[in-house]
């Protein structure tokens, strides 16, 4: 009975040694690309076409296969949607790429 009873211990003793937490960052969301971008290029902003138009600024998008310039432009936004640029940033030496889009404004939500 003392030898079951120490196997069982040994057994439980080994499966929690086993258990480790460890914490990390949370990975950065977006896709995986080979750099950093450019430095922005610098606009002219022409005047909106009306008065209702938002102005999104230009910002390097990745292709796939490499950055592209997008012209900063006029849009109309969708009702309750504020624009928000692209993200960059990188983690432990891999650089990541998140597009910008339109989100629901603060006084939408």
């Amino acid at each position: 009975m003392r030898a079951t009873w120490l196997s069982a211990y040994a057994v439980f003793t080994l499966c929690i040694a086993g258990c480790v937490a460890t914490a990390s960052n949370p990975t950065p969301r977006g896709v995986v690309v080979n750099g950093p971008p450019p430095a922005p290029l610098q606009e002219d902003r022409p005047a909106p076409p009306s008065a209702t138009a938002v102005w999104v600024n230009g910002y390097w998008h990745w292709t796939g296969a490499q950055y592209t310039w997008i012209p900063g432009h006029w849009e109309h936004a969708p009702p309750g949607q504020t624009w928000y640029g692209p993200r960059y940033g990188s983690s432990e030496g891999t650089f990541f790429y998140q597009p910008g889009g339109w989100k629901a404004s603060a006084r939408a939500r």
